[in-house]
């Protein structure tokens, strides 16, 4: 619900409240009478829809963020103990397989996050025993991204079930929150007739004052939007890497309208590219070293690329921030 529809049920929860204690006059004036049970259920069935909405979707929601995140470290730690014996053993190409950070997984594309970090259990699991032995790769530190991996996905499932409850739920809000304005303003328009009457027996300029004072609506302020042209941000990419090796920020293919900005904190340029497939060198944009570089979608390659990938000049590695923007049209 957005500002000017809670206002409105406010509104009406608050008219109820104010008209309680004038059960007579609501009793002597039939049409009236009905207004106001008809508020009653509207506010009843629209709270209800309401509570429904927010109570289903947010512990699905958090159980999928929190597999995700168990998968994310899960990974970084297997990748890491992983690559030590690939770098012990010389063998780069080994290395950059079983190469999957923290960020790639935790960032990244959920289906595809998914499928690589299967691929490394996989790719760990190949190697042979002695050398998980020596390198501690055990069983419970290679199983565990597989086993997150298993939980994000039955918490994705969980969600897209508990979702379909709220939509159905909310279709129907529009609708009840039109008939709950419509009551509220036939019973505005019933009483400040009825305002003026002076039969002693009915406080009836005191009923529609208190519904009058109940029915108030909150001011809501215009909605903001960024002028035309006007960067927004749409995604922020963390990226730390410990050697000088290439790696996979994104597999987003973003549009010309996008801009990168590049914050290198690194003592070496940041060399970033599109790229074809997920590992493949093109010819690399370099991001200068200590500084704040902003570059077009188009500077990085073929529009037809979708894997951003980045590496740092430079055997010592470094950390940068990727902030990605769409101009707004």
């Amino acid at each position: 619900m957005n500002a000017q529809e809670i206002s409105l049920l406010n509104s009406g929860q608050d008219v109820g409240l104010a008209v309680a204690p004038f059960g007579k006059e609501l009793t002597d004036f039939a049409p009236l009478a009905a207004a106001e049970a008809e508020r009653a259920a509207l506010v009843t069935a629209i709270a209800a829809r309401v509570a429904i909405q927010g109570a289903i979707t947010t512990p699905s929601t958090t159980a999928k963020d929190d597999a995700r995140e168990r998968m994310a470290v899960a990974a970084d730690v297997l990748s890491a103990r992983a690559q030590g014996y690939a770098l012990a053993t010389k063998q780069p190409a080994l290395k950059q397989s079983l190469t999957l950070s923290y960020a790639d997984v935790r960032y990244g594309e959920a289906t595809e996050d998914v499928n690589h970090v299967r691929d490394l259990v996989r790719k760990v699991q190949a190697l042979p025993a002695q050398v998980r032995k020596d390198y501690r790769l055990t069983d419970a530190i290679v199983q565990a991204p597989a086993l997150a991996a298993d939980e994000f996905e039955q918490a994705a499932d969980a969600q897209t079930d508990t979702k379909e409850a709220p939509r159905l739920a909310t279709l129907a809000l529009p609708e009840l929150l039109t008939r709950l304005g419509a009551a509220l303003r036939l019973m505005s328009t019933l009483l400040k007739g009825q305002s003026t009457d002076a039969d002693p027996k009915f406080r009836w300029a005191d009923l529609y004052a208190a519904f009058a004072n109940a029915n108030k609506r909150r001011k809501v302020a215009p909605k903001r939007q960024l002028p035309a042209g006007q960067p927004r941000i749409v995604r922020t990419l963390p990226f730390t890497h410990a050697d000088g090796q290439p790696a996979r920020l994104a597999n987003t293919n973003y549009g010309p309208a996008y801009t990168l900005t590049v914050e290198n904190r690194a003592a070496v340029p940041l060399l970033l590219w599109m790229a074809q497939r997920d590992g493949l060198k093109t010819t690399p944009f370099p991001c200068a070293a200590g500084a704040v570089t902003t570059l077009t979608r188009e500077q990085l390659g073929p529009a037809t690329a979708r894997y951003l990938m980045g590496e740092f000049a430079g055997p010592a590695g470094g950390a940068a921030t990727v902030v990605v923007r769409r101009v707004v049209r």
